[in-house]
């Protein structure tokens, strides 16, 4: 039977208090691999208790509220994925999210204890989550790829990058800016910048890609060890929210000293209004990273301009990417 998600809650504050509901099922169902042993067919739930081993009156109440999602379908007994799941939530979804879900069971369980971060002002401690969500960078690059897909072809697509010979991407984790700026451009040669449990996924991204030819990787600490130079084009995204405003002042002027002359730098995340309220994915971010990091934060349009200027760079003005994301370019003259 197909059903139509409906928000369960009418009262504003109903709707953000009891917003973990929907949440959980959904982080619950992926863990438990729900989607993909359904796949593309109808399942009872008598098999879907074998495939999973789980209990039976616990699996029907977690369908039952996947199919008042919109996630699942129901007739009778049985269970099939709806076009929403097909979509986004198996392992060969065309625009899977699989991975960006995993991550975000282990961030559940950080911001359960958000009181504790407000009190002390330090991260929710790894010993204080599920052992099986932590420490898997492969499940984190992956999840990172989930988010990075949509942003990079969009970000592809608004910046020229037709002059560009050599492309360094720090942070660049699963590599999927990195690739798809070598897709777009087959003159351009890009370098990984990242740790080294992350840079093995992105070079094999890179060879599924087909462009293993033209994406190379660098494993290292951005602030300890040597990035290279003459860079045509630098990439940090979704980078500066990990570290404090020195942090980045530092990161942003090696990046600069490492450019070409007439190299561009470019800066994309979640920038914030001069207030910092808005936009709301960005103050909501925040807190992940309260939660999340020793000094982490997203940072104003501003002060990433001066981060930028004070490298010596000429900045114009910002451009906002997605809803959530913006950018800013610094030029080395």
């Amino acid at each position: 039977m197909m059903n139509e998600c409906k928000h369960p809650f009418q009262d504003p504050i109903d709707a953000i208090a009891g917003g973990y509901r929907a949440c959980q099922v959904l982080l619950t169902a992926n863990r438990l691999g729900v989607f993909a042993a359904i796949g593309k067919g109808k399942v009872r739930v008598e098999r879907l208790v074998e495939l999973l081993e789980t209990d039976r009156r616990a699996t029907r109440i977690l369908c039952d509220a996947l199919v008042a999602l919109a996630l699942l379908e129901k007739e009778e007994d049985s269970y099939r994925n709806s076009p929403l799941a097909l979509e986004y939530l198996l392992p060969d979804s065309p625009n899977p999210r699989n991975g960006i879900l995993w991550h975000g069971a282990k961030l559940y369980e950080r911001w359960g204890k958000l009181h504790d971060a407000v009190k002390s002002g330090k991260p929710v401690p790894d010993e204080a989550i599920d052992p099986n969500l932590v420490g898997n960078e492969k499940t984190f690059a992956q999840a990172m790829a989930d988010i990075g897909r949509t942003s990079a072809g969009q970000l592809a697509k608004l910046l020229d990058l037709s002059d560009v010979k050599i492309l360094l991407d720090v942070g660049g984790g699963p590599g999927i800016y990195a690739i798809e700026f070598a897709r777009q451009n087959p003159d351009l040669h890009a370098v990984i910048f990242d740790n080294e449990k992350t840079t093995p996924v992105a070079l094999e991204n890179a060879k599924q890609a087909g462009v293993a030819d033209r994406v190379t990787a660098k494993a290292g600490d951005i602030f300890r060890d040597s990035i290279g130079g003459e860079y045509d084009f630098i990439l940090i995204s979704n980078v500066v929210h990990i570290y404090s405003y020195e942090q980045n002042a530092e990161l942003v002027a090696k990046c600069a000293n490492a450019l070409a002359q007439g190299g561009r730098l470019c800066i994309k995340d979640f920038l914030l209004d001069p207030d910092r309220t808005g936009p709301a994915w960005g103050a909501l971010f925040a807190v992940n990273m309260l939660v999340s990091t020793d000094q982490g934060d997203c940072h104003t349009v501003e002060e990433a301009r001066c981060w930028l200027e004070s490298a010596g760079l000429h900045c114009d003005s910002h451009m906002d990417l997605t809803a959530q994301s913006r950018l800013l370019i610094g030029k080395k003259d």
